[in-house]
């Protein structure tokens, strides 16, 4: 790790351009208006181009520092260890993840690169995402004042995993629920505020908002994903998401959801997406059971709770044989899981 510590890192995946361009535009000035904020010593984006090459060029100057890379980053930077980072999926957001880690960044932000500032109070987002990492342990009963019995000193921390932000304009539905929705359209409710998910629940990770603590990173691992790979994609996320919440219930950490929200502007083609999803919805059904039956309680770390997870994932093909899973995919992924570990040591 870096010398350097603390700070802020947004990372993003992108195929297209022109869009983070468009990107970096809106989102670097409030980036940069971060640094000296909530405790922040230093800020950057961290932008991993899905292509051989690198093709765009940040604007210059740019209000905060850009680290821009492409696949031949991924070789020079992992070596043997590449292969764990998919191509020609959002799953690639992993190397800009890794490498803000490794710079000693604290928080870690994840974007889509058609999410944008939201038109209420915008420079308020980074700030509304970190006070989710300041919640003390005391459930408030009722809003606006402080219930009798709540201490007046100490209050405790919540130590929070993670803070999963939502957002506005297009739903990130899967492609049975947009094309069903397409004909019978309803409005979508959205919960303002940060809530903690209770401990032993489920939910679904989307990783187009979302603040990580850099003690996750080690287990936030998107996973592989592709049609020829895995015989599926868009899971990378949702079950990035069910170990993550495995990891934190299990080892005494937290994990909330809510604001900030941003605004998502482009939909996904929803035939494309029943295509790509519809094994992973097969296997889902399953595979988020098994995940339910790990152990991970006496792990002392995330680190090695990872290591564990990825054993008992390794099992699945055998505890779920009628599980519609390509060959071979399981153990795969297990193994990237265990590879994905190791960058981190024990030290997380």
């Amino acid at each position: 790790m870096s010398e350097k510590s603390g700070g802020l890192a947004v990372c993003v995946a992108t195929i297209r351009p022109d869009e983070i361009a468009r990107y970096l535009c809106q989102w670097a000035p409030l980036l940069a208006a971060q640094f000296g904020r909530s405790g922040i010593s230093r800020v950057a984006f961290f932008i991993h181009e899905d292509s051989p090459e690198r093709r765009f060029t940040a604007p210059e100057p740019s209000p905060a520092r850009v680290v821009h890379t492409c696949h031949r980053d991924i070789r020079e930077v992992l070596g043997v260890a590449s292969w764990i980072i998919p191509k020609g999926s959002g799953a690639s957001r992993s190397f800009p993840m890794y490498l803000a880690w490794r710079e000693g960044f604290e928080y870690v932000v994840t974007m889509d690169d058609d999410c944008f500032p939201p038109d209420d109070e915008p420079e308020s987002f980074f700030d509304n995402h970190l006070r989710a990492f300041r919640l003390d342990r005391w459930f408030r009963t009722i809003g606006g004042e402080e219930p009798r019995g709540v201490p007046y000193g100490n209050k405790g921390s919540l130590p929070v995993l993670l803070n999963h932000g939502l957002w506005t304009g297009i739903p990130d539905f899967d492609g049975p629920t947009a094309l069903v929705r397409s004909r019978w359209p309803m409005s979508v409710v959205l919960r303002k505020g940060i809530e903690v998910i209770p401990p032993g629940m489920w939910f679904t990770l989307c990783a187009m908002n979302v603040c990580y603590h850099r003690r996750a990173i080690p287990a936030a691992y998107n996973l592989l994903m592709g049609v020829e790979t895995a015989g599926f994609d868009r899971f990378d996320d949702i079950w990035s998401g069910l170990f993550l919440k495995k990891i934190a219930d299990d080892l005494g950490f937290y994990v909330t959801n809510g604001g900030p929200f941003v605004r998502h502007l482009k939909a996904s083609n929803p035939f494309s997406n029943l295509c790509k999803e519809s094994l992973g919805i097969a296997l889902h059904e399953e595979f988020w059971q098994h995940v339910s039956t790990a152990r991970l309680e006496k792990c002392e770390s995330v680190t090695q709770a990872y290591t564990n997870l990825a054993a008992w994932v390794r099992q699945f093909p055998k505890r779920s044989p009628k599980a519609p899973a390509k060959p071979g995919y399981f153990e795969r992924l297990a193994e990237a899981m265990a590879v994905w570990a190791s960058l981190f040591g024990a030290s997380e």
